[in-house]
């Protein structure tokens, strides 16, 4: 992996901001776990599991656009699986689908949610709702974000380290 630059969690602070650079740190993350490989290496599933680094990278992409885009601001968003209930292909690779036009889909979707974040206060709650004692908070989404960012940092640790013994945080 290449030298580490990304941006640190803040240790103090107001609720958003750390909250947001403990996000920023996870996102950061999966991109570190990317770097330095080949594109034969980013679409590998070197493990047991299905997931390669590639799929992850797609896949959050997906669940940045749903919960922010899609569920806090009521955007009309394309989301593949939403609808087929089976959450297929999820995590698949197309073969029109590159690492640099994943890891670009990634950055922007992120860079979409952040711009959704900064119109929100944490309590407010999502625009979406199929009823009113569905709806999360702001608060809560960004939390989910956290662990579901975190959780795929954890399984990419494990396909690096399958694919070139690289190990780190």
């Amino acid at each position: 992996m290449t030298e580490d630059t990304r941006p640190r969690k803040q240790r103090v602070g107001d609720e958003k901001a750390m909250l947001l650079s403990f996000l920023a740190f996870q996102r950061a993350t999966i991109i570190y776990k990317c770097e330095g490989l080949t594109e034969e290496q980013l679409r590998s599933r070197p493990t047991a599991s299905e997931l390669s680094l590639l799929g992850i990278v797609k896949h959050l992409a997906y669940v940045e656009r749903q919960w922010f885009q899609g569920i806090m601001d009521d955007r009309i968003v394309d989301i593949p699986w939403w609808g087929n209930g089976s959450g297929e292909n999820e995590f698949e690779i197309g073969p029109d689908e590159t690492a640099e036009s994943l890891l670009a889909f990634y950055a922007t979707e992120c860079a979409i949610s952040d711009e959704i974040i900064a119109q929100y206060q944490m309590d407010d709650l999502a625009r979406w709702f199929s009823t009113e004692d569905e709806r999360e908070s702001l608060r809560w989404i960004v939390t989910h974000m956290i662990e579901e960012t975190a959780r795929h940092c954890g399984h990419a640790d494990i396909i690096r380290e399958a694919i070139d013994g690289a190990t780190g945080e």
